[in-house]
């Protein structure tokens, strides 16, 4: 077995072109982490084939805006490839991208692992906030995949970080240095929307700890900006259950019928750009905002490779290597 350390960054993935859209959409929606269907053996895959070819062309319209692809998979390879620079030095690591719903797919990347003989895993993925629909996905997805490969390494799951020292700094140098590209750069003048992605409600209250940590998260960045006029919501609701509130569309509204003219929106479950920060945040609810009278309106990039941000990947890597 091989002396070195595999780190798997795990990500969400996303389609590399508008055909594979519909695939994408597909393989999500199989998913049994988030999608938990009766007879679901029976029933998973006509569920996914319907509703992704329902949901595609709206979500096709939505890759074409920003470019024709999602860009997840070049800013996590950055991610990874930024992290493998500060760990070189720091011990025997190989930083690894493993995606769950789009090419490079778990069940490549345990192929790849098993290959090279590695005896300690480190699955890391880059979900700050637990939950059984994200980070509980990606760590099921992988274990079945060992299991179906008879292979057998030590795995350790970062579980979450939210409360990260690295992490929460580098939001707030993010959100500082944005705070400067306003016409008006006094806080006290400008709405700042945290703007999670949202979850059924029935989720949370199966006991699911997404909501409390990106509270957490929240709670904790206020405190260290100190800005007077801050706001938790939530994006990306789908279907006719009830989800985590207040909806984003509902504060942006309320927010300018109040004379908000200036608005700032930090993504803050994500940490890489992807099509729900760039056309969900960055187009769609945009224009909602501007027809809405708000004149100055911005989104602030994910971490993606900003330093502190790998420098807290770092510490979670040693961390855990560390851990028995």
């Amino acid at each position: 077995m091989s002396d070195r350390v595999a780190v798997v960054l795990c990500n969400l993935g996303g389609p590399d072109s508008l055909a594979a859209v519909r695939p994408f959409l597909f393989n999500l929606f199989s998913d049994p982490d988030i999608f938990r269907l009766p007879l679901g053996w029976l029933t998973q895959r006509p569920f996914a084939s319907l509703i992704a070819w329902r949901r595609a062309p709206e979500a096709a319209h939505g890759y074409a805006a920003i470019g024709g692809k999602s860009p997840i998979l070049e800013y996590t390879q950055a991610q990874a490839g930024a992290l493998q620079k500060v760990l070189d030095g720091a011990g025997q690591f190989d930083v690894h991208v493993c995606m769950r719903y789009w090419h490079p797919l778990t069940d490549a990347v345990v192929a790849t692992l098993k290959q090279k003989n590695y005896a300690r895993v480190i699955l890391l993925p880059l979900y700050p906030h637990y939950s059984i629909t994200t980070t509980g996905s990606a760590y099921n997805e992988f274990q079945r995949q060992c299991e179906r490969q008879h292979y057998q390494p030590a795995v350790t799951l970062v579980r979450q970080w939210y409360d990260q020292p690295d992490y929460q700094a580098a939001i707030v140098e993010t959100l500082r240095a944005e705070l400067k590209k306003f016409p008006d750069p006094d806080p006290a003048r400008i709405e700042l929307l945290f703007s999670a992605h949202g979850l059924p409600q029935k989720i949370v209250d199966g006991g699911d700890p997404y909501e409390r940590q990106i509270r957490a998260t929240f709670d904790a960045v206020r405190t260290q900006l100190g800005w007077p006029n801050t706001t938790l919501c939530y994006q990306s609701r789908v279907g006719p259950l009830e989800w985590l509130r207040p909806y984003i569309q509902d504060v942006i509204r309320d927010k300018a019928a109040k004379g908000a003219k200036q608005m700032l929106v930090y993504p803050i479950a994500f940490v890489s750009d992807h099509v729900e920060t760039l056309f969900e945040l960055g187009i769609t609810y945009a224009e909602l905002a501007r027809a809405q009278g708000i004149t100055h309106y911005r989104v602030t990039p994910a971490l993606n490779n900003h330093p502190r941000f790998i420098a807290a990947l770092k510490s979670l890597v040693l961390n855990a290597a560390s851990t028995p």
